[in-house]
C-alpha cells in the first residue's frame, strides 16, 4: 500500500493560536471615552519574552500506524521538557534511547511522502537545510529526497515507533519559530579579538542557558580548531548540569579543572561566558565546584575587540590619490598614497592601522608600507586580488591553481605555502580574510558551479598561517558570482551576475542562513563598508555605488580601485 500526504497540522495550530492571540488583543484595544479617572496599578517588571509555546497534540487512542508516524514527526518539532510529547509515540525502550539532539532536518514541509511495507514506514522529505549534533546549520547542496525508516509495533494495545533515527524532521517555517541562532564566543590566539561560532538551538526553553554553557565548554566547531583559542582549562565541565537564570543572571558552576585557571584566565572565562550567554542573561555569577569566584571585569585594555569595524569613508584609488572619499574628493592617505598610486592598482586591502597595504598590480601582489619602498611578494601570473591579515601577512593566489596559497611577511622576504584543500575547487574568484585574522572565506569555482567556503587559520611560530581547516561550504549561489567580501565578523556578501548587466547580493551568515537583495547594474567588486550600509559595491565602468532605499546611488566616477578595509585604528 502507498499513500502521499502532507502534514500541516502543527501550522495550522500556530495560526490557530495566533488568531485567537490577535482576537484577545482587538478585543482590549478600545480606549474608554467616559467614566471616572482611576489611579492604575504598578507596572509589574516582565523579564521573561512573549512566549507561544508549540504544543502538539499527544497520540490518539486507537491511532493508525501513518498517523502515529505523522504525529511523532510533527511532536518532534516541540523541545519542551525534553521533546515529552514526541517520546510519547516512542515505544518505552525507544523513548529512553532515541535522541534528538543528534541532528535537525530541516525541508520545505510541502513534498512529505508516507510509503509503508506492512509496519515498516519509509517517509521522504525534501532538505533545506542541516543542524548538526553540535548546532552548526550546513545549507544543503542536493535538494534530493532524503528518506527516513519508522518501524512500528503494538504496545499495550497502541501503534508505537520502535525504531526511529535520531534527530528530528522540522518544516521550515516552524524551524525559524522553535530554533534560533545564539553565537558563542571564543578568542584569536593571542586574545585580541573575540571570534563568533554561530549555533541553533531550541528556543525560549528552559534548558537554553545550559545548551548554550555546555557548548562553550566543549570548544569551537571543528573548522574553527587549531585557529581560535579558549580560556577554559582543558576537561571544564559545568559541575552541575543546568545553568539557572534569575534576575537577568547567570549562574554557571565549574567543575574542579577551572580550579587550574589563574586570576587573568578567570575574567576571561567570565568574559567569555558574559558573551556567549548575552542573549539570555545581563551578567554570569561563577563558581567552581560549589564555590562562588568573586572575578572583576577586564580592564578596558585588556578586552578583546569584538567586530571590527571599518570607516564609514570607502577608501579608493582616483586621479593619482588614494586615501578617504569624502563628499567628492578623495584626501591623500598619509605615507601610503603616493606607493599605493604608483603601482596602478587593481585592487588593495587596507590594514586597520592604516600602515601598510596589500596591492594587485600589473606585475604581482605587492607589500606597501609607509616606511620603504614597495616590495613584490607575489610575481606568479594571472593572481587575484590579495588578503591581508591583522598580523601583516600578504596572502595571495592564482585564479587557476585555488590550492597554491601563499603568504609574505610586511617585509617581503621568501614567502611560503600554506597548506590547503578546497574540495573539487577548480578556481579561485576570492579570497578574503576576516578582520579578527582567524578566519579566510573564499569563492571558488568547481566541475559544477560554484561554493563559498570558509576554513580556519592555523598559525605557528611569529603568528605564521601554516595551514587552513578543513572547510565549511556556507552557500551554493544559484547565478555567476564575482565578488566576495566580510561585511562583518559573522556574516560575508557575495556579489553575483544575474542576467546580463543585473546583478544580486547575497548576506550569507558565518554557520547560519541567507538573505537575497537586488545589487547595481554592471556590478563587478563588493567590499565591506560602515554606516547606513554593510558595503559598497564598485561597477565596471569605475563607478561606486552605494545601497540607499530600495535603490542604488553613485558615489563618485573614475574609480581605479576601492580597498578593503581590514579594521581602523
Amino acid at each position: 500500500m502507498s499513500e502521499r500526504t502532507r502534514s500541516w497540522g502543527l501550522r495550522a495550530a500556530v495560526a490557530s493560536v495566533t488568531a485567537l492571540v490577535l482576537v484577545a488583543l482587538a478585543a482590549c484595544a478600545s480606549i474608554p471615552d467616559s467614566g471616572p479617572v482611576r489611579q492604575g496599578a504598578p507596572v509589574a517588571q516582565v523579564n521573561d519574552p512573549l512566549d507561544l509555546d508549540f504544543n502538539p497534540s499527544k497520540p490518539e487512542k486507537g491511532a493508525s500506524q501513518q498517523r502515529i508516524v505523522q504525529g511523532f514527526i510533527d511532536a518532534a518539532s516541540s523541545p519542551k521538557n525534553n521533546f515529552a510529547i514526541a517520546r510519547e509515540y516512542l515505544t518505552r525502550s525507544m523513548a529512553a534511547n532515541w535522541n534528538p539532539d543528534e541532528s535537525v532536518t530541516v525541508d520545505d514541509g510541502r513534498n512529505r511522502s508516507y510509503d509503508d511495507q506492512g509496519t515498516l514506514w519509509r517517509v521522504e522529505v525534501t532538505p533545506v537545510a542541516n543542524i548538526d549534533s553540535i548546532g552548526t546549520y550546513h545549507p544543503v547542496r542536493s535538494t534530493a529526497p532524503v528518506g527516513l525508516n519508522y518501524q512500528l509495533v503494538k504496545e499495550d494495545g497502541e501503534w508505537r515507533i520502535s525504531v526511529a533515527p535520531d534527530g528530528v524532521v522540522i518544516d521550515d517555517p516552524t524551524f525559524r519559530a522553535v530554533y534560533t541562532q545564539q553565537t558563542l564566543y571564543f578568542f584569536s590566539p593571542g586574545y585580541s579579538y573575540l571570534v563568533p561560532d554561530a549555533r541553533w538551538f531550541p528556543a525560549r526553553v528552559a534548558s537554553a542557558a545550559t545548551r548554550v554553557a555546555s557548548s562553550l565548554l566543549a570548544g569551537p566547531a571543528p573548522w574553527l580548531t587549531g585557529a581560535v583559542t579558549t580560556a577554559f582549562p582543558k576537561g571544564t565541565q559545568l559541575a552541575v548540569p543546568s545553568v539557572t537564570t534569575a534576575g537577568g543572571v547567570a549562574r554557571v558552576d565549574l567543575s574542579s579543572e577551572a580550579g587550574q585557571a589563574d586570576p587573568t584566565q578567570l575574567q576571561r572565562m567570565q568574559y567569555q561566558l558574559e558573551q556567549s550567554l548575552g542573549s539570555l542573561a545581563q551578567s554570569v555569577q561563577l563558581s567552581i565546584e560549589g564555590n562562588a569566584q568573586q572575578v572583576p571585569s577586564l580592564s578596558t585594555a585588556a578586552l578583546p575587540i569584538r567586530n571590527p569595524s571599518v570607516d564609514a569613508h570607502p577608501f579608493v584609488d582616483r586621479s593619482d590619490v588614494f586615501g578617504p572619499l569624502n563628499g567628492d574628493t578623495v584626501a591623500a592617505l598619509s605615507g601610503l598614497s603616493d606607493k599605493v598610486v604608483s603601482l596602478h592598482p587593481s585592487a588593495v586591502t587596507l590594514s586597520a592601522s592604516r600602515d601598510q597595504a596589500a596591492v594587485l598590480s600589473q606585475a604581482g601582489v605587492y607589500s606597501v608600507r609607509k616606511s620603504g619602498d614597495p616590495v613584490r611578494v607575489d610575481a606568479r601570473p594571472g593572481l587575484i586580488g590579495p588578503s591581508l591579515d591583522a598580523d601583516g601577512w600578504v596572502w595571495s593566489v592564482p585564479a587557476a591553481a585555488p590550492n597554491a596559497i601563499q603568504v609574505a611577511s610586511a617585509t617581503g622576504g621568501e614567502p611560503h605555502a600554506v597548506t590547503v584543500n578546497w574540495p573539487n575547487a577548480t578556481a579561485i574568484l576570492s579570497l578574503s580574510v576576516s578582520r579578527d585574522g582567524t578566519r579566510v572565506a573564499a569563492l571558488v569555482q568547481t566541475a559544477t558551479g560554484y561554493s563559498l567556503m570558509a576554513a580556519g587559520i592555523v598559525r605557528g611560530g611569529n603568528a605564521s598561517p601554516v595551514s587552513l581547516t578543513e572547510p565549511v561550504e556556507l552557500a551554493v549561489p544559484t547565478s555567476v558570482p564575482r565578488s566576495a567580501a566580510w561585511t562583518s565578523d559573522l556574516t560575508i556578501a557575495v556579489l553575483s551576475s544575474t542576467n546580463g548587466e543585473a546583478t544580486s547580493i547575497a548576506q550569507q551568515t558565518v554557520g547560519g542562513e541567507q538573505t537575497t537583495t537586488s545589487g547595481p547594474a554592471g556590478g563587478r567588486v563588493i567590499v565591506g563598508a560602515s554606516g547606513l550600509a554593510p558595503y559598497v559595491v564598485l561597477g565596471a565602468d569605475g563607478t561606486l555605488l552605494a545601497p540607499t532605499g530600495t535603490g542604488w546611488q553613485a558615489q563618485i566616477d573614475k574609480v581605479g580601485a576601492v580597498a578593503v578595509q581590514q579594521g581602523q585604528p
